[in-house]
């Protein structure tokens, strides 16, 4: 796999360090009015940087066949490098026997909670059986996050446990296997986080885009408020930048200069995605994959010491409740990030009391 440039000056990693850091402690809005015509200025310069080494390109991903656990943890772990383990899980029973049929028939009454990319204020309360449906009547639900093992955890037999073992980091505060549920061309925008993360792509096929958490100041995120990091909705559409379908007007010229990954995983493939590397995922068809995440601190900090950081000290919610709610549902540090959580647990104790009820009167 061919590497990325490392085509920005050390002073200005530096200096969007600093921005980055009164971000989160003092909120953007109060760090641009103190210092944003210095920012628009470095955001210039930046530019003229780029410029300099000429546009970027997107590399394929590296596809490994019987690499060694030694080799895969001495490169790839060791300094944070995507790699996909082709066909490592093509004897699995998540890839031979998972469908969008399968979950229907065997789960399609769990209750789950869905909240939407674009506005984390707006969920909704569905069950299993409706998303699938819906995908298959052509509609565009995604499921992500599905808690699969909590909810399920006969299904650990669905996976080689020992393998993702095996080639796990020796730390870890937690672990979770999340299943993501989706119809064609259903798109996740760019994002990163702290937990390391083996995908293994179970049906259909998935595209994925990798970028360097070097590139974070293109990418240019809001302040983190849990374990994620989104890219902004800005720009004409207001919507993150798409490297699927890339616009390079203003103000996202400077994605026009740096380097990424592609890759596209069939089943059975597994993808290694490392600490804070950007990503974005569409899918090439109805496509079921897991991932299983855990999080390792002191490999975080050691690949990116600021932004682990300024996790640790995350407080929309504090890292030790989003740790808590990412195991039992990631959907669920969402709807805390957005005030929505009281909400929804509110509702959900109300439907249970209901389904009691009817319970009884109908015994």
């Amino acid at each position: 796999m061919s590497d990325f440039r490392r085509n920005i000056k050390n002073s200005q990693r530096f200096e969007y360090g600093i921005y980055q850091f009164l971000d989160h402690f003092l909120g953007r809005e109060r760090t641009f009015k103190m210092l944003g015509k210095r920012r628009k200025k470095f955001y210039r310069n930046l530019l003229e940087t780029l410029k300099k080494s000429g546009e970027g390109k997107i590399y394929p991903i590296e596809r490994r066949k019987d690499i060694s656990l030694k080799e895969f943890k001495n490169h790839y772990m060791r300094k944070g490098i995507p790699v996909v383990l082709e066909g490592a899980a093509k004897d699995w029973d998540c890839v031979k026997k998972w469908s969008l049929d399968y979950f229907k028939e065997l789960h399609g009454d769990d209750e789950i909670v869905m909240a939407t990319q674009e506005n984390m204020n707006n969920y909704e309360a569905i069950t299993l059986r409706e998303v699938i449906d819906n995908i298959k009547g052509g509609g565009k639900k995604y499921y992500r996050f599905y808690p699969l093992l909590d909810r399920h955890p006969e299904h650990l037999k669905d996976f080689d446990y020992q393998w993702l073992l095996d080639r796990k980091t020796k730390f870890s505060l937690f672990e979770a296997f999340q299943v993501f549920i989706g119809p064609k061309d259903s798109i996740s925008y760019v994002h990163n986080a702290n937990p390391p993360n083996f995908f293994v792509q179970t049906y259909g096929q998935k595209d994925w885009i990798l970028i360097s958490q070097y590139y974070t100041m293109i990418v240019d995120p809001d302040p983190v408020r849990n374990v994620y990091r989104n890219a902004p909705f800005r720009g004409k559409n207001n919507m993150p930048f798409d490297p699927f379908s890339p616009d390079y007007s203003p103000p996202n010229e400077l994605y026009k200069y740096i380097d990424g990954y592609s890759v596209s995983l069939q089943p059975g493939d597994i993808l290694w995605n490392p600490p804070f590397y950007w990503h974005t995922v569409k899918n090439a068809s109805d496509s079921i994959g897991v991932g299983y995440r855990w999080t390792d601190p002191f490999y975080a900090f050691k690949i990116a010491p600021l932004y682990m950081l300024l996790d640790m000290l995350a407080i929309h919610p504090p890292i030790w409740k989003s740790w808590k709610l990412l195991k039992k549902d990631n959907n669920l540090v969402h709807l805390a990030e957005s005030g929505q959580l009281d909400n929804y647990l509110k509702e959900k104790a109300e439907r249970d009391k209901l389904k009691k009820v009817e319970v009884k009167a109908a015994v």
